[in-house]
């Protein structure tokens, strides 16, 4: 496969043709299916994404309707069903000769389809997204019900800290929730398979500039069912993670070069490179940093590359033939700093509040670093899995390596791979400073570029082995069709057990088992020995008592799923890696094992006034003989996750008039006065 320039394209845009290994010019106006520039993405794109929305949502709808008995085979069925026919639609589309100007904007449906009818179905008689409000979801949840309250930057848990975890997806979530009247808990499903479905339509979008359409919807496609094998627990760093790739490609293909077989191009790559690199800033960090090394690498190889093209051409100024010396360094290093430039106040958007803050505040490390689950200390080897999954990765990894020298599609793939294991490798030596990489997050990065290699070279094989023996042309078309569509289907039947491989066991039953504001769950049946029957009752009290709006009340409790449904601010997070660095995790920790050693009520009321941190004005316990019970959590990286500590609060301390005290079911509600 070999890269062939388009004539006649705005900023001299790039396509590749996937053939049997010869380049071949086609013009932009011969074909629809042939790449577009550049220029069509300013419309392309965000129109695509609203379709994408606007479908999804549509889609949920319908399907939370239908009389699907929970707990029954009945949503698989069905699902299952409507997967073969939209995926032989799908593919019925990559087999075209010609691409009709109606398909597109058809794609972009099948492919909102494609990410949304898994995940409303298997979550169909559930208000809750992947797990409930357990693990991570519960800070992510809480985050979103904090930004619907108030469009203003805040932390999703400190009352008075601007946001330290980039808040760009959850506060366009949190408008979203405004727009449809749903309490943020409610929206944040929706909101997250919404997020699903546009993923695959921006690489559909972002992958018909480098290859033709019809190839680009076969690539789109293995997107979204890679999406929603590994990353549908963290949406919002699965869309940039779909699009970083493709963009990559983009901006290798159409690096401003001065050699005779390439024409120069505009701003236009490194203008959208700009706009991604802000986003992921703006919503996924670690991303960010992942994918301005990446930017930066290739600006590096472009600088030899073209260096050594113009070295080796006659040293005569003219339009052919450029004076070699350090123009090409410059032209790539300005090129690079012109992304920077478009994604900086994208950046600073979001991260303005907190860096001002932390100029004049003192401030922890990284706390999301401290976590190194199994999945983060093994390099991950997909292409060695016994499964469909494993063999299009296994296909993908000889095809990287048979085209490294010819393919410059090949060449941003392995290197996106490669900068994966550098990140796993990186992160294994940040231990010795007492931190990771969260390695584990590139992940679905190494499988998409895998998959769209195997996918490639696939493609290339099924073309050369089509034009060598023409007399069987049809029925190696039958063949090629059947075999990607069971491999299709394979792989999305096997969601729900892929995802909970990749994350946790019970993502899927936890959905149901959560309680809702009113003590309600899907199935099972309620049960008042579970602490979170009592949500209904536990929010009533604390709105007489408190008689003030929730943003307004800093409460203390391991009954974190009440911050979860209702904005309240919270003293302490549930977990130090969920922790603003600028709140002081462990210094509130202490402070909370001294309140309750307090010899009374004035001594305790004295240290609440004193605090140094907006004080608690409510606090729900549980109450057991000995006394008012909550669970703080400790710091113990590298071991996994964090360990808990009970701690006792004594009832004779909460005895002043100036709290009000009220008992639900095994809790007690206390409040300031």
């Amino acid at each position: 496969m070999n890269g062939a320039h388009l004539p006649g394209q705005p900023g001299g845009s790039v396509a590749v043709l996937i053939d049997t290994g010869v380049a071949e010019e086609k013009p932009a106006a011969r074909g629809a299916d042939a790449a577009p520039g550049l220029g069509r993405l300013v419309w392309q794109v965000p129109t695509s994404a609203v379709v994408a929305g606007f479908v999804s949502l549509a889609l949920q709808w319908c399907v939370a309707r239908l009389p699907i008995p929970t707990g029954s085979n009945v949503a698989d069925a069905v699902l299952n069903l409507t997967s073969v026919v939209l995926l032989a639609a799908l593919l019925g589309l990559v087999a075209v000769r010609r691409w009709a100007g109606w398909a597109t904007s058809l794609v972009w449906a099948g492919l909102s389809a494609l990410g949304t009818l898994p995940l409303a179905f298997l979550l169909h008689g559930s208000k809750f997204y992947l797990f409930g409000l357990s693990g991570d979801q519960f800070f992510r949840t809480q985050y979103l019900t904090r930004l619907a309250d108030s469009p203003a930057l805040s932390d999703g848990n400190y009352a008075e800290f601007p946001p330290y975890y980039p808040a760009g997806w959850f506060w366009v979530g949190a408008r979203f929730a405004n727009l449809i009247g749903f309490p943020a808990w409610a929206a944040y499903k929706p909101w997250a398979i919404i997020t699903m479905a546009v993923a695959p339509v921006l690489a559909f979008v972002l992958w018909s500039v480098v290859v033709r359409r019809p190839v680009a919807l076969l690539l789109a496609v293995l997107c979204g069912l890679v999406g929603l094998r590994v990353a549908a627990y963290e949406p919002y760093s699965w869309v940039v993670a779909a699009v970083l790739v493709p963009i990559s490609v983009i901006v290798w293909q159409q690096r401003a070069t001065s050699g005779e077989n390439r024409p120069r191009t505009g701003w236009g790559a490194p203008i959208l490179a700009g706009l991604c690199l802000g986003v992921c800033a703006a919503v996924y960090t670690l991303l960010a940093f992942f994918f301005g090394a990446v930017l930066l690498t290739l600006a590096a190889a472009a600088a030899i590359a073209d260096y050594r093209t113009t070295r080796q051409q006659p040293a005569g100024p003219s339009p052919a033939h450029p004076v070699p010396g350090w123009k090409p360094i410059w032209t790539a290093t300005s090129r690079f700093l012109v992304s920077c430039a478009v994604a900086t106040p994208l950046a600073l958007l979001v991260w303005t509040p907190y860096l001002m803050r932390a100029l004049v505040t003192p401030h922890e490390g990284n706390p999301a670093g401290h976590f190194l689950p199994e999945a983060g200390a093994f390099l991950p080897t997909p292409m060695m899995e016994l499964s469909v999954s494993g063999l299009v990765c296994l296909m993908g990894a000889v095809w990287l390596l048979w085209s490294w020298r010819r393919s410059e599609v090949a060449q941003v793939l392995g290197l996106l791979i490669l900068g994966c294991y550098l990140w796993y490798l990186s992160s294994t030596l940040a231990l010795s400073v007492g931190t990771t990489l969260l390695a584990f997050r590139a992940e679905p990065v190494l499988l998409t570029c895998l998959v769209c290699a195997g996918a490639l070279g696939a493609w290339e094989f099924a073309r050369w082995a089509a034009s060598a023996w023409q007399q069987h042309r049809a029925a190696f078309l039958r063949t090629g069709f059947a075999l990607t569509l069971l491999a299709l289907l394979a792989l999305s039947q096997t969601i729900p057990k892929a995802l909970e491989d990749a994350v946790t066991p019970g993502l899927f039953t936890q959905a149901y088992a959560t309680y809702d504001d009113t003590g309600h769950r899907a199935a099972p049946e309620p049960n008042h020995e579970d602490g979170p029957a009592w949500n209904g009752e536990l929010l009533a009290t604390l709105d007489q008592l408190t008689r003030t709006p929730p943003r307004d009340t800093v409460m203390l409790t391991s009954e974190t799923q009440l911050l979860a449904l209702r904005p309240y601010r919270g003293f302490q997070t549930v977990v130090k890696a969920y922790a603003n660095p600028l709140a002081d995790y462990d210094e509130r920790r202490v402070l909370i094992d001294s309140w309750a050693r307090s010899a009374g009520p004035h001594e305790l009321l004295t240290a609440l006034d004193r605090s140094r941190f907006a004080p608690p004005t409510a606090f729900v316990f549980t109450r057991q003989a000995d006394g008012l019970h909550i669970t703080l959590s400790r710091d113990v990286f590298p071991q996994n996750n964090s360990a808990s500590d009970d701690v006792v609060f004594p009832a004779e301390i909460f005895t002043s008039p100036q709290f009000s005290r009220r008992d639900v079911g095994p809790y007690t509600v206390i409040t300031r006065r």
